[in-house]
């Protein structure tokens, strides 16, 4: 797995700009020819980097030769690798990398990302919009109004729950069903309560959001745009403090880092995307909303099934944006990969 991850971020930090000058120095320093893995633009070629660490020609980085190369880097040019990549829980399973190659084509890549998209939507954003759900409809049933303070903290702890819950469960279920024993269910329920926690700042604040919003005089659309905006904020903001508070205690949760950061934004983005669509399920907005037909939960519906609706909303609104990210971003620069 090591392996495999070095391989990948020299790879990729020798096709950047930045990363070709902290490759080529540190080169000099592992007492690589310089010219055999330079153009005549002195641009480096990142299979030449490779060929060249890799001593015994077998095509993986052992640990020995891991450690020959790293002892006799300069500190900046681990960072610049480093920060080269966009990583955080939710990234494509590194274990799995054995089964990638540097021909990966571009179809490949969007399939991959795609799949892990699918993956996220079921097992996060469709839980989340449930949960926001269930919980409001417990919390009206309760005599609470779309206008209570405790009404936002309910649908708020309703959406987190969902995450979490959502979370493991299928992490659970994809350890049983493949039997991949690299899934540890501990530390993926510390994801789940990271991720979960991140939520519950974003599902509380969307009622209030909608409420100004609509106080204001807003149109649907531009409802849509700022609701969504808002949920972007307060859960990369709630997803930042978590790590704060969450890194020192929980194995399976990364401390805050640049990398980490990126990829943490770009998912907020695409949850921000579920957030504003989850505003197609309110049809008081009548004509003016496009979405009601296809999302829009009707008095009529039952409790399930309104929670259902709402879940498929917030799925929906995730992939669209999520696959604008897939089809945007370079190899290894999104959250996903």
């Amino acid at each position: 797995m090591l392996s495999a991850a070095l391989n990948r971020s020299l790879l990729a930090a020798a096709r950047g700009g930045a990363g070709q000058r902290a490759v080529a120095r540190c080169l000099s320093t592992v007492e690589v020819d310089e010219a055999m893995v330079t153009d005549s633009k002195g641009n480096v070629d990142p299979m030449q980097v490779f060929e060249q660490i890799d001593t015994n020609g077998d095509g993986v980085l052992s640990k020995e030769e891991f450690r020959v190369a790293v002892e006799k880097m300069h500190y900046d040019d681990l960072l610049k690798i480093k920060d080269s990549l966009s990583r955080n829980e939710l990234s494509y399973n590194p274990t799995a990398d054995k089964d990638k190659t540097l021909e990966e084509t571009h179809a490949s890549v969007i399939g991959r990302r795609m799949l892990v998209t699918a993956e996220v939507g079921v097992s996060k954003i469709f839980p989340a919009g449930f949960g926001w759900q269930t919980a409001a409809y417990f919390a009206e049933k309760g005599g609470l109004e779309a206008t209570d303070l405790n009404f936002f903290l309910a649908t708020g702890v309703g959406d987190g729950i969902g995450v979490c819950v959502g979370h493991t469960a299928y992490m659970a279920g994809k350890k049983m069903v493949t039997g991949d024993q690299d899934i540890d269910l501990g530390k993926e329920l510390q994801v789940g309560t990271m991720l979960g926690s991140a939520a519950v700042c974003s599902g509380g604040i969307w009622q209030p959001t909608v409420n100004a919003l609509q106080g204001a005089g807003w149109e649907f659309t531009n409802s849509v745009i700022a609701t969504g905006g808002v949920a972007t904020l307060a859960f990369f903001t709630g997803l930042r403090l978590a790590r704060l508070a969450y890194s020192p205690i929980f194995e399976g949760v990364e401390e805050a880092t640049y990398a980490n950061l990126k990829a943490d934004a770009a998912l907020s983005v695409a949850v921000g995307g579920a957030a504003g669509c989850f505003l197609g399920t309110d049809v008081s907005y009548g004509a003016a909303n496009w979405m009601g037909g296809a999302i829009g939960i009707q008095d009529s519906f039952s409790p399930p099934l309104a929670s259902a609706v709402a879940g498929t909303s917030t799925m929906l609104g995730f992939g669209v944006v999520q696959t604008g990210e897939n089809l945007v971003y370079q190899k290894d620069k999104c959250w996903v990969d």
